[in-house]
């Protein structure tokens, strides 16, 4: 029997602008942020980027449907970084989750789906990782330090082609963990092993590094012309090329894609083989929904 490990995905081109303003930017700001974020548990300090919230308004617990709480009491301390070190208080510990509002967003930290599973690695990661659209954002679980000065810490993964790093963006962070965020990966941070190698520089200049198994893709859909069907092609990477990847589209109005199920092996996709074709009433650049799955 097949064995399917879903991932679901929900690409919107039209609303790729957004990522050429800056955190710091007014553009940015227009409309508050919304970010997500998953810890391994709700107890003790946890240290959040400024850019994410800003002044803290209030924070109310969540439960696992998604309803909100009530308003609770929590001491806010901004640090020399301007940092915030939100402080919570033992009660929480069997909470799912939290929602802060601020000034500049709102952020939801939760506990994951399904508990983090330890390797025996320095460096190891709560979900598998998946990189969808050069973009990664997860928590990576390292032995517990002291955390003084959160906006020093640096994460980065290595670019197999010049053996230069890419930095991300740290979101929060706990005693042993840290959420971060990258934008715009190439493919070749996963090496041809399906392993990313990740590295956590502290304060002081001390690194833990890791190798992490991973793997990522990318869908393109070129500019259509109305009524002529176009092809939806991809890219895999981290993955023998006879692993099966399942591609489950969703047309949108005035758009037709046409098979809405495809699966294809890694080197049949790599290869250029069309995942699907498009055809819209409406020409220029498309959105897209597609849920993407490995088969095993």
């Amino acid at each position: 029997m097949l064995k399917h490990i879903e991932i679901k995905t929900t690409l919107v081109l039209l609303i790729s602008v957004v990522l050429l303003y800056p955190l710091s930017s007014p553009e940015a700001w227009a409309q508050p942020m919304y970010t997500e974020v998953e810890v391994t548990s709700l107890d003790g300090d946890i240290y959040v980027n400024p850019e994410y919230i800003g002044k803290v308004r209030s924070i109310r617990t969540i439960n696992r449907s998604g309803l909100l709480g009530d308003r609770v009491e929590i001491e806010v301390r901004i640090l020399t970084d301007d940092w915030r070190k939100i402080s919570l208080p033992p009660v929480l510990s069997g909470t799912f989750g939290v929602i802060i509002s601020g000034e500049r967003g709102i952020l939801k930290i939760s506990l994951p789906g399904i508990p983090a599973n330890p390797d025996g690695s320095d460096i190891y990661t709560i979900n598998k990782l998946l990189i969808e659209f050069g973009t990664l954002n997860t928590t990576f679980v390292f032995p517990a330090q002291s955390i003084i000065e959160p906006s020093k810490y640096q994460i980065g993964l290595l670019d197999n082609r010049d053996k230069s790093f890419v930095s991300g963006k740290v979101i929060v962070m706990k005693s042993n963990e840290l959420v971060a965020d990258f934008q715009n990966l190439p493919s070749a941070v996963v090496n041809s092993e399906g392993m990313l190698h990740v590295s956590i520089t502290n304060p002081g200049g001390s690194f833990i590094n890791a190798d992490i198994p991973a793997w990522g893709y990318n869908i393109f859909v070129p500019e259509t012309d109305v009524g002529a069907p176009a092809p939806i092609t991809a890219e895999v990477f981290g993955l023998d090329p006879g692993a099966k990847i399942r591609f489950d589209f969703s047309s949108l109005a005035d758009q037709v894609i046409n098979p809405s199920t495809k699966i294809l092996t890694v080197k049949e996709i790599n290869s250029g083989a069309p995942v699907a074709t498009i055809t819209t009433n409406r020409g220029g650049a498309q959105p897209l929904t597609v849920t993407v799955k490995r088969v095993e």
